[in-house]
């Protein structure tokens, strides 16, 4: 697997689209949220310039895993979209708060019985501990997202420092919770199922920058 930090405004053509193409996959034909997207292309007004991209590739350059890192000083999706789901309806704003979203681990270039829960775990566990060390990177301490009932208990499962910023509510479709992940030791850890890794790249460049692995 092939770990990528890509700065938005350093993004090629070409990864936005595959970037895109797997995010419409996974949120609007796997889960049926209903999403603006321009044909099979799912982006969203949060892909912007500050925007950082963590995006996980198979052995055969499929994209298996994707994350959106925002930091909490601009716009972002639990702010704008969900400020309901945080108690006292006052989204933080910090530079030691960082947003999470469209976190997804599914290798969609397969069949569904073909995928491997084994490896949505591996994936999913991967990418968050890459996402809570980058933030960790850029001076951060918490990461906040807008997260689905089973993706929180599968995060508590994990062992990850996860807390509620408010009450469950139902959309009409499913539970929806606000939750802060804390980058610490414990998170780490938890996520960590190899040996330690180098300090996470900040994205500076034209290019994707190297893989964690």
């Amino acid at each position: 697997m092939h770990i990528s930090f890509i700065a938005d405004r350093f993004m090629p053509s070409t990864t936005r689209q595959a970037i895109g193409r797997y995010r419409h996959q996974v949120f609007v034909q796997s889960l049926q949220w209903e999403l603006p997207a321009t044909g099979d292309i799912e982006l969203d007004e949060f892909d912007v310039e500050s925007a950082v991209h963590v995006l996980a590739r198979g052995e055969h350059g499929a994209v298996v895993g994707y994350a959106r890192l925002l930091p909490t000083t601009q716009n972002y999706l639990l702010a704008t979209h969900f400020p309901q789901l945080i108690e006292g309806g006052k989204p933080v704003c910090s530079p030691f708060v960082w947003e999470l979203s469209r976190y997804a681990a599914s290798d969609v270039s397969c069949g569904a019985a073909t995928r491997s829960l084994q490896m949505q775990t591996r994936v999913g566990k991967r990418l968050l501990l890459e996402a809570t060390r980058f933030v960790e990177s850029q001076g951060g301490r918490q990461i906040v997202f807008c997260t689905t009932l089973a993706i929180e208990r599968l995060a508590q499962r994990w062992g990850v420092d996860i807390e509620r910023l408010g009450p469950a509510q139902h959309d009409g479709h499913e539970w929806l919770v606000a939750a802060r992940i804390h980058c610490n030791q414990r998170t780490n850890g938890a996520l960590n199922e190899s040996r330690p890794r180098p300090p996470a790249p900040t994205p500076s460049s034209s290019h994707a920058l190297p893989a964690l692995a």
